[in-house]
């Protein structure tokens, strides 16, 4: 199989694994909403440990985006690099946000 087939095959995962995360997501509000009605520990723990998997999986998915961006800025040509540049900084500063989100979330 040709290898750009296979990354796009695989990148749709992620991006169906994006969808899982989100839904994730939003049973984390809910339990966040369980736990300021009723102050029951129990929601609030499982809240937390929904958004410390979820932003752990973004990171390493983030991750991914990170290294592939790099790989595309060394391969194309120099006319092609600042746009590529860009895409790499944009990749450096979503990486360094969810890993911020992380430690945000694991000191609450």
């Amino acid at each position: 199989m040709n290898s750009e087939i296979f990354r796009l095959n695989f990148e749709d995962l992620l991006w169906f694994l994006f969808i899982i995360l989100a839904i994730l997501n939003i049973r984390g509000d809910y339990d966040e909403k369980k736990y300021i009605e009723s102050h029951y520990d129990f929601y609030d723990k499982e809240a937390n440990h929904i958004f410390t998997l979820t932003l752990t999986i973004t990171f390493f998915i983030y991750l991914y985006f990170l290294v592939r961006n790099y790989r595309n800025y060394m391969r194309v040509p120099s006319y092609q690099k600042e746009a590529y540049l860009i895409r790499l900084f944009g990749s450096c500063f979503l990486v360094a946000g969810v890993f911020l989100l992380l430690v945000f979330q694991k000191m609450k």
